[in-house]
Protein backbone atom coordinates (compact mmCIF):
# COMPACT_ATOMS: atom_id res chain seq x y z
CA UNK A 1 0.00 0.00 0.00
CA UNK A 2 0.97 3.81 -0.88
CA UNK A 3 0.34 6.29 1.50
CA UNK A 4 -0.38 9.44 0.44
CA UNK A 5 -0.71 12.79 2.15
CA UNK A 6 -2.68 15.82 -0.17
CA UNK A 7 -1.43 19.18 0.56
CA UNK A 8 -4.77 21.27 -0.29
CA UNK A 9 -3.17 24.58 1.37
CA UNK A 10 -0.45 25.88 3.39
CA UNK A 11 -2.42 25.10 6.39
CA UNK A 12 -4.20 22.32 5.57
CA UNK A 13 -3.23 18.42 4.42
CA UNK A 14 -5.26 15.41 4.34
CA UNK A 15 -3.14 11.88 5.04
CA UNK A 16 -4.44 8.77 3.71
CA UNK A 17 -3.59 5.23 5.79
CA UNK A 18 -4.95 2.23 4.94
CA UNK A 19 -8.37 3.64 3.65
CA UNK A 20 -8.41 5.82 6.97
CA UNK A 21 -8.04 9.93 6.13
CA UNK A 22 -6.18 11.69 9.03
CA UNK A 23 -6.82 16.06 8.40
CA UNK A 24 -3.63 17.57 9.69
CA UNK A 25 -3.82 21.37 10.14
CA UNK A 26 -0.66 23.89 10.37
CA UNK A 27 -0.07 27.89 11.11
CA UNK A 28 2.10 27.55 7.79
CA UNK A 29 3.38 25.40 5.56
CA UNK A 30 6.79 24.48 7.82
CA UNK A 31 4.74 23.35 10.97
CA UNK A 32 2.04 21.21 8.72
CA UNK A 33 4.66 19.39 6.95
CA UNK A 34 6.56 18.86 10.41
CA UNK A 35 2.86 17.48 11.25
CA UNK A 36 2.39 15.29 8.19
CA UNK A 37 6.06 13.96 9.09
CA UNK A 38 4.74 13.12 11.83
CA UNK A 39 1.77 11.19 11.20
CA UNK A 40 4.00 9.20 8.47
CA UNK A 41 6.83 8.22 11.75
CA UNK A 42 4.34 7.33 13.66
CA UNK A 43 2.29 5.02 11.67
CA UNK A 44 5.74 3.38 10.39
CA UNK A 45 6.23 3.18 14.27
CA UNK A 46 3.06 1.45 15.02
CA UNK A 47 3.80 -0.80 11.88
CA UNK A 48 7.65 -1.57 13.24
CA UNK A 49 8.40 -1.24 9.31
CA UNK A 50 9.07 1.02 6.65
CA UNK A 51 6.72 3.27 4.80
CA UNK A 52 6.05 3.92 1.29
CA UNK A 53 4.25 7.63 0.64
CA UNK A 54 3.85 10.15 -1.73
CA UNK A 55 3.19 13.50 -0.70
CA UNK A 56 0.58 15.69 -3.44
CA UNK A 57 1.75 19.13 -3.62
CA UNK A 58 0.39 21.08 -6.66
CA UNK A 59 2.15 19.77 -9.80
CA UNK A 60 4.57 18.25 -7.77
CA UNK A 61 5.02 15.07 -6.25
CA UNK A 62 7.81 13.86 -3.29
CA UNK A 63 8.06 10.12 -3.68
CA UNK A 64 9.44 9.44 -0.03
CA UNK A 65 10.38 6.49 2.22
CA UNK A 66 9.50 6.70 6.15
CA UNK A 67 11.81 4.64 8.27
CA UNK A 68 10.59 3.96 11.97
CA UNK A 69 13.67 5.71 13.42
CA UNK A 70 12.10 8.68 11.83
CA UNK A 71 14.48 8.75 8.21
CA UNK A 72 13.02 10.22 5.29
CA UNK A 73 14.55 9.93 2.58
CA UNK A 74 14.17 10.10 -1.71
CA UNK A 75 12.70 6.94 -3.53
CA UNK A 76 11.96 5.96 -6.72
CA UNK A 77 8.34 5.89 -7.46
CA UNK A 78 7.11 1.86 -8.31
CA UNK A 79 4.12 0.80 -10.18
CA UNK A 80 2.10 1.43 -7.59
CA UNK A 81 2.59 4.84 -7.49
CA UNK A 82 1.54 5.62 -11.34
CA UNK A 83 -2.06 4.45 -9.97
CA UNK A 84 -2.18 7.04 -7.46
CA UNK A 85 -5.06 10.12 -8.48
CA UNK A 86 -3.76 13.83 -9.16
CA UNK A 87 -4.72 16.74 -6.71
CA UNK A 88 -7.68 17.68 -8.13
CA UNK A 89 -7.47 21.55 -9.56
CA UNK A 90 -10.66 22.29 -7.34
CA UNK A 91 -8.74 21.89 -4.42
CA UNK A 92 -6.02 23.97 -4.82
CA UNK A 93 -6.31 27.28 -2.74
CA UNK A 94 -5.61 30.48 -4.91
CA UNK A 95 -2.08 30.92 -2.84
CA UNK A 96 -1.37 27.60 -4.31
CA UNK A 97 -2.22 28.00 -7.72
CA UNK A 98 0.47 27.44 -10.60
CA UNK A 99 1.37 30.25 -12.19
CA UNK A 100 2.44 29.81 -15.55
CA UNK A 101 2.41 26.23 -15.02
CA UNK A 102 5.97 26.05 -14.65
CA UNK A 103 5.83 23.09 -12.72
CA UNK A 104 4.24 20.48 -14.93
CA UNK A 105 5.60 18.08 -16.90
CA UNK A 106 5.42 18.02 -21.17
CA UNK A 107 2.64 15.23 -20.72
CA UNK A 108 0.61 16.88 -17.78
CA UNK A 109 1.19 14.70 -15.22
CA UNK A 110 2.87 16.16 -11.74
CA UNK A 111 6.59 15.76 -11.72
CA UNK A 112 8.71 14.65 -9.11
CA UNK A 113 10.34 16.86 -6.95
CA UNK A 114 14.25 17.29 -7.72
CA UNK A 115 14.85 18.73 -4.24
CA UNK A 116 12.03 17.31 -1.83
CA UNK A 117 11.59 19.21 1.54
CA UNK A 118 10.42 16.34 2.88
CA UNK A 119 13.42 14.45 2.68
CA UNK A 120 16.64 13.77 5.27
CA UNK A 121 16.94 12.99 8.70
CA UNK A 122 13.86 13.70 10.52
CA UNK A 123 14.75 11.43 13.80
CA UNK A 124 13.90 15.02 15.35
CA UNK A 125 10.15 14.49 14.77
CA UNK A 126 10.04 11.16 16.13
CA UNK A 127 7.90 10.69 19.40
CA UNK A 128 9.38 11.61 22.33
CA UNK A 129 5.63 12.15 24.35
CA UNK A 130 5.86 16.22 23.57
CA UNK A 131 4.28 17.86 21.12
CA UNK A 132 3.48 21.15 20.36
CA UNK A 133 0.31 22.15 20.22
CA UNK A 134 -0.64 23.41 16.27
CA UNK A 135 -2.81 26.47 16.19
CA UNK A 136 -6.26 25.65 14.56
CA UNK A 137 -6.20 27.50 11.49
CA UNK A 138 -7.24 27.97 7.92
CA UNK A 139 -6.29 30.33 5.55
CA UNK A 140 -9.56 30.99 2.85
CA UNK A 141 -11.88 28.81 4.95
CA UNK A 142 -13.07 31.86 7.64
CA UNK A 143 -16.64 32.38 7.83
CA UNK A 144 -18.78 35.38 8.80
CA UNK A 145 -22.36 36.49 9.40
CA UNK A 146 -23.66 39.75 7.78
CA UNK A 147 -19.90 40.66 7.43
CA UNK A 148 -18.10 40.37 4.20
CA UNK A 149 -16.34 37.05 3.85
CA UNK A 150 -13.60 36.16 1.47
CA UNK A 151 -14.53 36.05 -2.26
CA UNK A 152 -17.27 38.57 -1.58
CA UNK A 153 -16.19 41.99 -2.40
CA UNK A 154 -15.71 44.70 0.83
CA UNK A 155 -16.46 48.04 1.16
CA UNK A 156 -14.54 50.65 -0.63
CA UNK A 157 -12.20 51.79 2.43
CA UNK A 158 -11.00 47.89 2.85
CA UNK A 159 -8.95 46.04 0.30
CA UNK A 160 -9.43 42.94 -0.47
CA UNK A 161 -6.21 40.58 -0.55
CA UNK A 162 -4.53 39.28 -3.60
CA UNK A 163 -4.33 35.90 -2.37
CA UNK A 164 -8.18 35.60 -3.34
CA UNK A 165 -8.57 37.54 -6.19
CA UNK A 166 -10.20 35.96 -9.47
CA UNK A 167 -8.40 34.64 -11.92
CA UNK A 168 -8.34 36.88 -15.42
CA UNK A 169 -10.83 34.90 -17.10
CA UNK A 170 -13.57 36.30 -14.39
CA UNK A 171 -12.95 39.15 -13.06
CA UNK A 172 -13.90 40.18 -9.24
CA UNK A 173 -16.40 42.95 -9.46
CA UNK A 174 -15.23 46.19 -7.87
CA UNK A 175 -16.16 47.22 -4.39
CA UNK A 176 -18.02 50.60 -6.42
CA UNK A 177 -19.77 47.89 -8.93
CA UNK A 178 -20.62 45.86 -6.37
CA UNK A 179 -22.46 48.48 -4.55
CA UNK A 180 -24.71 49.11 -7.69
CA UNK A 181 -25.96 45.58 -8.83
CA UNK A 182 -27.63 43.00 -6.24
CA UNK A 183 -25.62 40.62 -7.49
CA UNK A 184 -23.81 37.61 -5.77
CA UNK A 185 -20.17 38.52 -5.10
CA UNK A 186 -22.36 41.94 -3.25
CA UNK A 187 -21.85 42.06 0.45
CA UNK A 188 -23.85 43.56 3.41
CA UNK A 189 -22.59 47.34 3.94
CA UNK A 190 -20.98 48.27 6.33
CA UNK A 191 -23.78 50.46 8.08
CA UNK A 192 -25.29 47.67 9.83
CA UNK A 193 -27.18 45.27 6.63
CA UNK A 194 -28.31 42.21 7.90
CA UNK A 195 -29.14 38.83 6.17
CA UNK A 196 -32.37 37.46 7.12
CA UNK A 197 -35.30 35.02 6.08
CA UNK A 198 -37.71 36.04 3.70
CA UNK A 199 -41.43 34.26 3.78
CA UNK A 200 -42.96 32.28 1.53
CA UNK A 201 -45.23 35.48 0.18
CA UNK A 202 -42.45 37.27 -0.37
CA UNK A 203 -40.58 37.95 -3.45
CA UNK A 204 -37.27 37.58 -2.99
CA UNK A 205 -36.11 41.03 -5.17
CA UNK A 206 -38.06 42.64 -3.00
CA UNK A 207 -36.32 41.53 0.48
CA UNK A 208 -33.21 43.53 0.88
CA UNK A 209 -30.28 41.44 1.80
CA UNK A 210 -32.35 38.21 0.91
CA UNK A 211 -30.41 35.07 -1.03
CA UNK A 212 -32.60 33.72 -4.05
CA UNK A 213 -31.79 31.74 -6.95
CA UNK A 214 -31.02 34.24 -8.96
CA UNK A 215 -28.85 35.95 -6.84
CA UNK A 216 -27.29 32.59 -5.61
CA UNK A 217 -23.07 33.15 -5.39
CA UNK A 218 -21.66 32.06 -7.94
CA UNK A 219 -19.53 28.23 -8.11
CA UNK A 220 -16.86 29.90 -10.43
CA UNK A 221 -15.82 32.22 -7.17
CA UNK A 222 -12.56 32.03 -6.28
CA UNK A 223 -13.36 32.77 -2.68
CA UNK A 224 -16.00 31.23 -0.36
CA UNK A 225 -19.27 32.94 -0.78
CA UNK A 226 -21.58 32.67 2.13
CA UNK A 227 -24.23 29.99 1.20
CA UNK A 228 -27.55 29.34 2.85
CA UNK A 229 -26.33 26.91 5.15
CA UNK A 230 -23.42 29.36 6.18
CA UNK A 231 -25.06 32.77 6.74
CA UNK A 232 -27.58 33.42 9.61
CA UNK A 233 -30.47 35.18 8.24
CA UNK A 234 -32.93 35.35 10.59
CA UNK A 235 -35.11 38.13 11.56
CA UNK A 236 -33.19 39.33 15.14
CA UNK A 237 -34.80 41.37 16.75
CA UNK A 238 -38.01 43.71 15.74
CA UNK A 239 -35.81 46.37 14.30
CA UNK A 240 -33.86 43.83 12.61
CA UNK A 241 -30.72 43.24 14.83
CA UNK A 242 -30.03 40.03 15.84
CA UNK A 243 -30.59 38.11 19.53
CA UNK A 244 -27.64 36.75 21.43
CA UNK A 245 -29.80 33.49 20.36
CA UNK A 246 -29.15 34.59 16.86
CA UNK A 247 -25.33 34.57 17.90
CA UNK A 248 -25.05 31.57 19.97
CA UNK A 249 -26.76 29.75 16.84
CA UNK A 250 -24.46 31.09 14.21
CA UNK A 251 -21.06 30.62 16.05
CA UNK A 252 -22.02 26.98 17.89
CA UNK A 253 -19.77 24.55 16.11
CA UNK A 254 -20.27 20.38 16.72
CA UNK A 255 -16.75 19.41 17.93
CA UNK A 256 -15.39 17.06 15.58
CA UNK A 257 -14.56 13.37 16.86
CA UNK A 258 -11.34 12.02 17.29
CA UNK A 259 -10.64 8.75 17.59
CA UNK A 260 -9.82 6.67 21.16
CA UNK A 261 -9.65 3.29 20.11
CA UNK A 262 -7.00 1.16 18.40
CA UNK A 263 -3.75 2.48 16.23
CA UNK A 264 -6.16 5.85 15.30
CA UNK A 265 -6.53 6.06 19.62
CA UNK A 266 -2.84 5.77 19.97
CA UNK A 267 -2.03 8.55 17.31
CA UNK A 268 -4.41 10.88 19.36
CA UNK A 269 -3.36 10.19 22.74
CA UNK A 270 0.81 10.56 21.18
CA UNK A 271 0.46 13.58 19.64
CA UNK A 272 -2.12 15.35 22.41
CA UNK A 273 -4.57 15.57 20.14
CA UNK A 274 -2.90 17.70 17.40
CA UNK A 275 -3.27 14.86 14.99
CA UNK A 276 -6.58 13.40 15.63
CA UNK A 277 -7.98 11.22 13.10
CA UNK A 278 -11.69 10.30 12.78
CA UNK A 279 -12.87 7.62 14.40
CA UNK A 280 -12.97 3.88 12.42
CA UNK A 281 -16.59 2.42 11.53
CA UNK A 282 -16.99 0.42 14.83
CA UNK A 283 -16.03 3.32 17.10
CA UNK A 284 -18.42 5.50 14.77
CA UNK A 285 -21.33 3.44 15.43
CA UNK A 286 -20.52 3.71 19.22
CA UNK A 287 -20.35 7.31 19.14
CA UNK A 288 -23.55 7.91 17.45
CA UNK A 289 -25.38 5.41 19.10
CA UNK A 290 -24.45 7.39 22.55
CA UNK A 291 -25.69 10.56 20.98
CA UNK A 292 -29.36 8.82 19.84
CA UNK A 293 -29.59 8.18 23.50
CA UNK A 294 -28.72 10.81 24.60
CA UNK A 295 -30.36 13.25 22.55
CA UNK A 296 -32.30 15.91 24.55
CA UNK A 297 -36.09 15.34 25.73
CA UNK A 298 -38.58 18.44 26.18
CA UNK A 299 -40.12 16.96 28.66
CA UNK A 300 -40.51 13.93 30.75
CA UNK A 301 -41.42 10.38 29.33
CA UNK A 302 -42.94 6.80 30.21
CA UNK A 303 -41.25 3.63 28.68
CA UNK A 304 -43.70 0.76 29.82
CA UNK A 305 -42.02 -2.76 29.78
CA UNK A 306 -44.93 -5.64 29.18
CA UNK A 307 -45.28 -9.00 28.90
CA UNK A 308 -49.00 -10.62 30.27
CA UNK A 309 -46.30 -13.78 31.59
CA UNK A 310 -44.38 -14.45 34.38
CA UNK A 311 -41.11 -15.33 33.38
CA UNK A 312 -41.18 -12.93 30.47
CA UNK A 313 -37.91 -10.87 31.86
CA UNK A 314 -40.00 -7.82 31.94
CA UNK A 315 -38.22 -7.04 35.55
CA UNK A 316 -34.78 -7.79 34.01
CA UNK A 317 -35.40 -5.37 31.09
CA UNK A 318 -36.54 -2.57 33.36
CA UNK A 319 -33.82 -2.98 35.04
CA UNK A 320 -30.71 -2.71 32.47
CA UNK A 321 -33.13 0.16 30.62
CA UNK A 322 -33.28 2.34 33.43
CA UNK A 323 -29.58 1.17 33.88
CA UNK A 324 -28.44 2.16 30.62
CA UNK A 325 -29.71 5.23 30.51
CA UNK A 326 -28.44 6.10 34.04
CA UNK A 327 -25.14 5.47 32.80
CA UNK A 328 -25.34 6.92 29.63
CA UNK A 329 -27.05 10.27 30.27
CA UNK A 330 -26.10 10.81 33.75
CA UNK A 331 -29.56 10.02 36.00
CA UNK A 332 -33.02 11.53 36.45
CA UNK A 333 -34.09 8.35 35.80
CA UNK A 334 -36.29 6.18 37.94
CA UNK A 335 -37.28 2.18 37.79
CA UNK A 336 -41.32 2.02 39.12
CA UNK A 337 -42.46 -1.35 39.61
CA UNK A 338 -46.36 -0.96 38.75
CA UNK A 339 -47.24 -4.24 39.56
CA UNK A 340 -50.88 -3.81 41.30
CA UNK A 341 -49.77 -6.21 44.15
CA UNK A 342 -46.72 -7.72 44.42
CA UNK A 343 -43.43 -7.30 41.96
CA UNK A 344 -40.07 -8.15 42.35
CA UNK A 345 -38.03 -4.92 41.32
CA UNK A 346 -37.47 -3.50 44.57
CA UNK A 347 -35.21 -6.78 45.36
CA UNK A 348 -33.66 -7.02 42.41
CA UNK A 349 -32.22 -3.26 42.95
CA UNK A 350 -29.32 -2.67 45.31
CA UNK A 351 -30.63 -3.05 48.91
CA UNK A 352 -31.27 -0.35 51.02
CA UNK A 353 -31.93 0.38 54.88
CA UNK A 354 -35.79 1.34 54.04
CA UNK A 355 -38.78 -0.69 53.06
CA UNK A 356 -41.10 2.08 52.02
CA UNK A 357 -42.52 1.57 48.74
CA UNK A 358 -45.11 3.60 45.94
CA UNK A 359 -48.14 2.49 48.47
CA UNK A 360 -46.50 4.23 51.27
CA UNK A 361 -45.66 7.73 48.81
CA UNK A 362 -49.23 7.58 47.86
CA UNK A 363 -50.19 8.08 51.11
CA UNK A 364 -47.92 11.08 51.33
CA UNK A 365 -48.66 12.67 47.67
CA UNK A 366 -50.11 15.80 48.73
CA UNK A 367 -47.09 16.97 50.68
CA UNK A 368 -44.98 16.13 47.40
CA UNK A 369 -47.51 18.20 45.14
CA UNK A 370 -47.08 21.39 46.91
CA UNK A 371 -44.54 24.10 45.15
CA UNK A 372 -42.19 24.10 47.92
CA UNK A 373 -41.65 19.56 47.48
CA UNK A 374 -38.06 19.15 45.74
CA UNK A 375 -36.54 15.63 45.05
CA UNK A 376 -35.08 15.06 47.85
CA UNK A 377 -38.82 15.07 49.90
CA UNK A 378 -38.19 12.06 47.16
CA UNK A 379 -35.34 10.63 49.18
CA UNK A 380 -37.42 8.30 51.80
CA UNK A 381 -39.21 6.78 49.17
CA UNK A 382 -36.77 5.71 46.42
CA UNK A 383 -34.10 3.28 46.35
CA UNK A 384 -30.35 4.56 44.65
CA UNK A 385 -28.61 2.18 43.08
CA UNK A 386 -25.26 4.17 43.19
CA UNK A 387 -23.01 4.15 40.13
CA UNK A 388 -25.91 3.31 37.85
CA UNK A 389 -27.36 6.79 38.32
CA UNK A 390 -30.47 5.22 38.58
CA UNK A 391 -33.76 5.14 41.38
CA UNK A 392 -36.13 2.65 42.07
CA UNK A 393 -39.89 3.05 43.58
CA UNK A 394 -40.89 -0.53 44.79
CA UNK A 395 -44.47 -1.84 44.38
CA UNK A 396 -45.91 -2.89 48.26
CA UNK A 397 -43.68 -6.06 49.35
CA UNK A 398 -46.16 -6.34 52.59
CA UNK A 399 -47.62 -10.32 52.21
CA UNK A 400 -50.56 -9.04 54.28
CA UNK A 401 -51.34 -5.89 53.28
CA UNK A 402 -54.72 -5.76 51.07
CA UNK A 403 -53.51 -2.49 49.37
CA UNK A 404 -53.49 -2.15 45.90
CA UNK A 405 -52.83 0.48 42.96
CA UNK A 406 -55.46 1.09 40.46
CA UNK A 407 -55.78 3.31 37.34
CA UNK A 408 -56.39 6.96 39.04
CA UNK A 409 -53.46 5.95 42.06
CA UNK A 410 -51.46 5.12 38.73
CA UNK A 411 -51.83 8.67 37.23
CA UNK A 412 -51.81 10.70 40.56
CA UNK A 413 -48.20 9.13 41.31
CA UNK A 414 -47.28 10.08 37.43
CA UNK A 415 -48.18 13.56 37.69
CA UNK A 416 -45.96 13.85 40.52
CA UNK A 417 -43.13 11.79 39.85
CA UNK A 418 -42.84 13.54 36.74
CA UNK A 419 -41.80 16.49 38.11
CA UNK A 420 -38.67 14.82 39.44
CA UNK A 421 -37.64 12.03 36.78
CA UNK A 422 -36.91 12.55 33.05
CA UNK A 423 -37.37 9.34 32.14
CA UNK A 424 -39.53 6.49 34.26
CA UNK A 425 -38.99 2.91 33.35
CA UNK A 426 -42.18 1.03 34.20
CA UNK A 427 -42.35 -2.48 34.47
CA UNK A 428 -45.71 -4.22 34.99
CA UNK A 429 -47.66 -6.83 36.12
CA UNK A 430 -49.36 -9.80 34.17
CA UNK A 431 -53.02 -8.78 34.17
CA UNK A 432 -54.17 -7.08 31.15
CA UNK A 433 -57.49 -6.32 32.74
CA UNK A 434 -55.60 -4.19 35.22
CA UNK A 435 -56.79 -0.87 35.37
CA UNK A 436 -53.04 0.12 36.43
CA UNK A 437 -51.76 -1.80 33.52
CA UNK A 438 -54.02 -0.52 31.15
CA UNK A 439 -53.29 2.81 32.52
CA UNK A 440 -49.26 2.76 32.41
CA UNK A 441 -49.57 1.50 29.06
CA UNK A 442 -52.46 4.41 28.16
CA UNK A 443 -49.34 6.48 29.55
CA UNK A 444 -46.51 4.74 27.38
CA UNK A 445 -44.69 7.43 25.32
CA UNK A 446 -42.59 3.94 24.01
CA UNK A 447 -44.06 0.82 24.85
CA UNK A 448 -41.36 -2.43 25.31
CA UNK A 449 -42.51 -5.83 24.49
CA UNK A 450 -40.42 -7.92 26.00
CA UNK A 451 -40.41 -11.67 25.35
CA UNK A 452 -37.92 -14.84 26.11
CA UNK A 453 -37.68 -17.23 22.96
CA UNK A 454 -39.70 -19.69 24.46
CA UNK A 455 -43.11 -20.59 23.50
CA UNK A 456 -45.00 -19.92 25.97
CA UNK A 457 -43.89 -16.05 26.85
CA UNK A 458 -43.96 -15.60 22.91
CA UNK A 459 -47.25 -16.68 22.62
CA UNK A 460 -48.39 -14.20 25.60
CA UNK A 461 -46.50 -11.71 24.30
CA UNK A 462 -48.63 -12.29 20.57
CA UNK A 463 -51.83 -12.78 22.48
CA UNK A 464 -51.14 -9.24 24.26
CA UNK A 465 -50.48 -7.44 21.32
CA UNK A 466 -54.22 -8.40 19.75
CA UNK A 467 -55.80 -7.86 23.01
CA UNK A 468 -54.35 -3.99 23.04
CA UNK A 469 -54.85 -3.47 18.87
CA UNK A 470 -59.11 -5.05 20.15
CA UNK A 471 -58.86 -2.22 22.82
CA UNK A 472 -58.01 1.03 20.74
CA UNK A 473 -54.19 0.77 21.78
CA UNK A 474 -52.86 0.13 18.07
CA UNK A 475 -50.54 3.13 17.81
CA UNK A 476 -49.02 2.33 21.29
CA UNK A 477 -48.41 -1.77 19.15
CA UNK A 478 -47.05 -0.34 16.44
CA UNK A 479 -44.70 2.42 17.80
CA UNK A 480 -43.35 -0.53 20.19
CA UNK A 481 -40.41 -1.66 20.52
CA UNK A 482 -39.59 -5.43 20.30
CA UNK A 483 -36.76 -7.18 22.63
CA UNK A 484 -35.91 -10.91 22.26
CA UNK A 485 -34.39 -12.07 25.29
CA UNK A 486 -32.41 -15.24 25.05
CA UNK A 487 -33.22 -17.62 28.11
CA UNK A 488 -30.23 -20.40 27.69
CA UNK A 489 -27.10 -20.65 26.70
CA UNK A 490 -28.30 -22.62 23.86
CA UNK A 491 -28.02 -21.90 19.81
CA UNK A 492 -31.60 -19.91 18.86
CA UNK A 493 -33.19 -21.80 16.81
CA UNK A 494 -32.95 -19.94 13.02
CA UNK A 495 -35.99 -20.93 11.65
CA UNK A 496 -37.87 -19.90 15.16
CA UNK A 497 -35.73 -16.49 14.72
CA UNK A 498 -36.79 -16.05 11.80
CA UNK A 499 -40.37 -16.46 12.85
CA UNK A 500 -40.81 -14.23 15.61
CA UNK A 501 -39.27 -11.58 14.00
CA UNK A 502 -41.73 -11.58 11.07
CA UNK A 503 -43.94 -12.18 13.39
CA UNK A 504 -43.13 -9.31 15.53
CA UNK A 505 -41.59 -6.81 13.03
CA UNK A 506 -45.16 -6.23 11.26
CA UNK A 507 -46.29 -5.27 14.02
CA UNK A 508 -43.77 -3.28 16.28
CA UNK A 509 -41.67 -0.50 14.66
CA UNK A 510 -38.36 -2.77 15.75
CA UNK A 511 -37.45 -5.95 16.66
CA UNK A 512 -33.97 -6.91 18.26
CA UNK A 513 -32.25 -9.62 20.59
CA UNK A 514 -30.48 -9.58 24.15
CA UNK A 515 -28.05 -12.09 24.82
CA UNK A 516 -28.45 -14.98 28.09
CA UNK A 517 -26.64 -13.87 31.18
CA UNK A 518 -25.57 -15.79 33.70
CA UNK A 519 -25.81 -12.78 36.21
CA UNK A 520 -30.09 -13.10 36.02
CA UNK A 521 -30.29 -16.28 36.43
CA UNK A 522 -30.05 -16.50 40.06
CA UNK A 523 -32.77 -13.29 40.67
CA UNK A 524 -30.04 -11.38 42.53
CA UNK A 525 -29.58 -8.08 42.85
CA UNK A 526 -28.16 -5.82 39.61
CA UNK A 527 -24.50 -5.79 39.77
CA UNK A 528 -23.39 -3.91 36.94
CA UNK A 529 -19.79 -4.55 36.61
CA UNK A 530 -20.63 -8.62 36.61
CA UNK A 531 -22.65 -7.77 33.58
CA UNK A 532 -20.83 -9.29 30.10
CA UNK A 533 -19.82 -6.71 27.43
CA UNK A 534 -22.12 -8.44 24.78
CA UNK A 535 -24.93 -8.01 27.19
CA UNK A 536 -24.45 -4.61 27.73
CA UNK A 537 -23.72 -3.56 23.89
CA UNK A 538 -27.08 -5.56 22.89
CA UNK A 539 -28.71 -3.37 25.77
CA UNK A 540 -27.38 -0.40 24.63
CA UNK A 541 -28.66 -1.53 20.76
CA UNK A 542 -32.07 -1.55 22.33
CA UNK A 543 -31.93 1.21 24.21
CA UNK A 544 -30.83 3.85 21.64
CA UNK A 545 -33.75 2.35 19.65
CA UNK A 546 -36.32 2.88 22.71
CA UNK A 547 -35.06 6.46 22.65
CA UNK A 548 -35.30 6.96 19.21
CA UNK A 549 -38.79 6.57 19.48
CA UNK A 550 -39.04 9.30 21.97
Amino acid sequence: MIAQARITSDTYASVHLDNEVVEVEGADLSELRAHVKQVFITAAQIEDSPLDVVILEPDVRHHLRVEPSGRISPREPGEDDENLPELPADDRPASLQPSGGAAATPSGRAGHSAVSPWAGDASADTFTGEFPVARSHRAGRRRAHGVPVSGISAPSSVSAPSSVSAPSAAPAPSASSASSAPSASSAPSATGDTWRARTADEDPAEVPGSLSPTTAPSSSSVGTAPTKNELVRQRGTDDGRPTLKDLQTSTARKPKAKASKGWRGFLTRATGGVIGPRPGKKEQYEIDRLERIRRPLDGPRNIVVVNLKGGAHKTTASLMIAATLGVTRGGNVLAWDNNETRGTLGWRGIPTDHTRTAVDLLHDLDRMRSPQASAADLDPFMRPQGAMRFDILASDEDPGSAASIDAEAFNDLNDTLSRFYRIKVIDTGNNVRASNWMAAVQSADQLVIISTVREDTFNAAAWMIDELRATGLHEQVDHAVTILSHSSKGTFDPVLRTRLKNHFGAHTRAVTEVPYEQQFVDGSHLDWNRVSNATKEAWLDATALIIDGM
